[in-house]
Order: C-alpha cells, then structure tokens, then sequence
C-alpha cells in the first residue's frame, strides 16, 4: 500500500504544468504606417475639393440670375427703340448663327469653270469667273451652298443670257464692269426666287473678267 502511495505521489509531480497562453499584441507601429498617411491624403482632398469645387446653382438661382440681368439690360436701355433694336438683332445673331452669341459671317462659293459668249452685234467675246456669298452662320451657310450647287445649271444660263445683251464698248470702263456685276447679283436673286429657293447671294465678285 505504501507502493501504490508513491506511485500515485510520483505521477501527480510529474503531471505537465499548463501553457500559458500567449497575449495578443497588435503591431500599432504598423497600422500607423498604413493608416496615417491614407487619413492624411483623405483630409487634403476634403479641404481641396470643398475649397474648390463650387455646388451647382439651384434653379431658384438660376432663375434670380436670369431676373437680374434682364433687369439690367431694360435699365440700360435710354428708349424703347434701342431696346426692340437690341431684342432684333438678338434674334437675327440666333437664326444665322449655329452658335448663340457668335454673329453671321460672309461665306464664298465659286462658280464651276468659267462662264463665255459671244457679246451683243458680234461686238467681242467675254468670260468671267465670279464667286457669290452669303451673310449667315457657318452650318446654314455649308447647307444653302449644298443645295445651291443643284441651282449652278439654271443660273449659269440666266447670267450667260445677261452677258450677251452687252457689247464691248459697254463693258470696256470700269463702270461697265461694275454695272455688270450688279445685274448678275440681281438676275441670280432672281433666279432663285423662281427656283423656289431664298434670294440669300449679297455679293458678286468678278474673279476674272477677260474681253477680246
């Protein structure tokens, strides 16, 4: 019995003493080094974005806005009549113009080839080139001119009938030629017109005159 008491004495000393468990420690040396500098970058853009960045105008104030500078123009305005002259040419710079603000231009188109006859009584022989133009916005102006090349046919003739009704000794001053080239502005409007088109041609330029 004494045995068994020893044996047990002996097993209970050498039985294993608990681990201890080991304490979690967060590296917060580490995290700092991510965090820090993301918090830091985060703040920066705050203040940036809200020192710069302006809120879009609520339609309130747009609406103030609109008010207060349509009252300023009517202050500014010494008559009625400057104020309708003003709305006028308002409304002329938007329709000839694609863009608003940005006035009409002069726009030029040359005829194709030359234009030659035969000169009234078998007096001489007269060729010109002419460009016309037009007084609008850049897109009206490529669109009338496109639809204007369909009309070059009909008025070729009309302004070939025209120069056979002068003779040499009319065209042979510069008042002549310049008497010439107002009545084909007219006979191209014209033309036009009959063609159900607009008489939109302001200039005529004679590029290229030459009589034998």
């Amino acid at each position: 019995m004494e045995n068994d008491l020893e044996n047990t004495e002996t097993k209970t000393e050498e039985a294993p003493k608990p681990k201890k468990r080991k304490k979690l420690t967060i590296p917060w040396k580490l995290l700092a080094l991510y965090i820090l500098p993301a918090a830091v970058v985060f703040v920066i853009f705050i203040v940036m974005h809200n020192s710069l960045v302006q809120p879009p105008l609520s339609r309130e104030e747009i609406m103030a806005l609109m008010n207060d500078n349509d009252e300023e123009e009517t202050s500014e305005g010494n008559s009625d009549k400057e104020i309708e002259s003003a709305k006028k040419t308002n409304e002329e710079i938007q329709q000839g113009s694609e863009i608003p603000f940005i006035g009409p231009q002069h726009y030029y188109h040359s005829f194709t080839g030359a234009l030659a006859t035969d000169l009234k009584n078998d007096s001489g022989i007269l060729t010109i080139e002419l460009a016309v133009s037009i007084f609008m916005g850049k897109l009206n102006a490529e669109a009338f001119f496109e639809s204007f090349k369909s009309f070059e046919p009909a008025l070729r003739s009309v302004i070939l009938a025209l120069m056979r009704t002068k003779t040499k000794a009319q065209l042979d001053t510069n008042q002549g030629k310049e008497a010439l080239r107002l009545e084909i502005l007219k006979t191209i409007n014209d033309e036009l017109v009959k063609l159900g088109a607009k008489p939109e041609i302001k200039t005529v330029q004679l590029t290229k005159i030459l009589l034998i």
